[in-house]
């Protein structure tokens, strides 16, 4: 069985989800309605949490910081609010993916098995355990970069977006090609979760405006580069 948490203050919608999900008859659902019943489950195993932003006490944003500290799991945000800003903050979190509600549930389901199949994934499948250029290297096994020195996690999402481009360098991806090739062909959602992505793995790989790995071209999307390159495409010279 795969084990959910659905945190969901609106108990009619939880009923929802939770007799959709229960009657495909490999779910097994546990609500929490505030993010103190979620936590007071929070040690039990789950396999994917679906996390409201607006809760009754604390915010789900919040809530999911603390979820993290126990949980590795895909976690789903499901919410009303549809801002830029409050995308950006749950993906920069730890969220994995973010439904802006009202979805029709066989999306969330689809959703839910796109997560899982990433989840999932060994090492094995991949072609070697590290991945280098010239400024960093992407730990396989460890879903990390390590840059000077340093470790820097990856979430699920960015590193399934990083691996990706780095085996596929210099060509060209919209941010709707990466969105149906890394959550699945047949999941429909909002595609802005890959543009925060890479905004936060720009950080972690130490991009900046002068120079960067990841470029994003009008009217081409996004690439790869292994030589870190200016804005105008050109390879930073070497000091």
């Amino acid at each position: 069985m795969i084990k959910i948490m659905l945190v969901e203050d609106d108990s009619i919608l939880a009923r929802i989800i939770r007799y959709y999900l229960m009657q495909e008859g490999f779910y097994e659902v546990s609500v929490a309605q505030t993010a103190g019943e979620a936590l007071a489950i929070a040690r039990n195993d789950y396999d994917v949490i679906l996390l409201d932003v607006k809760l009754p006490d604390v915010s789900g944003i919040e809530l999911c910081q603390e979820l993290r500290k126990w949980h590795n799991c895909p976690i789903i945000f499901i919410s009303c609010l549809d801002d830029n800003e409050t995308i950006i903050k749950a993906l920069e979190v730890g969220g994995d993916d973010f439904i802006t509600k009202p979805f029709d549930n066989k999306i969330l389901a689809a959703r839910i098995q796109s997560a899982l199949r990433r989840y999932h994934e060994t090492p094995d499948t991949k072609p070697q355990n590290l991945l280098s250029c010239d400024s960093f290297t992407l730990d396989i096994t460890h879903e990390c970069v390590i840059r000077e020195g340093r470790e820097y996690p990856l979430s699920q999402m960015e590193f399934a977006i990083l691996s990706f481009l780095m085996q596929n360098p210099n060509r060209y991806y919209s941010a709707e090609e990466l969105y149906k090739t890394l959550w699945g062909k047949n999941c429909y959602g909002d595609v802005r979760t890959v543009t925060v992505h890479i905004h936060n793995l720009r950080k972690k790989i130490g991009d900046t405006d002068r120079a960067r790995h990841l470029k994003n071209i009008w009217g081409k999307g996004y690439y790869f580069s292994p030589k870190a390159v200016n804005e105008a495409g050109q390879e930073q010279a070497e000091d």
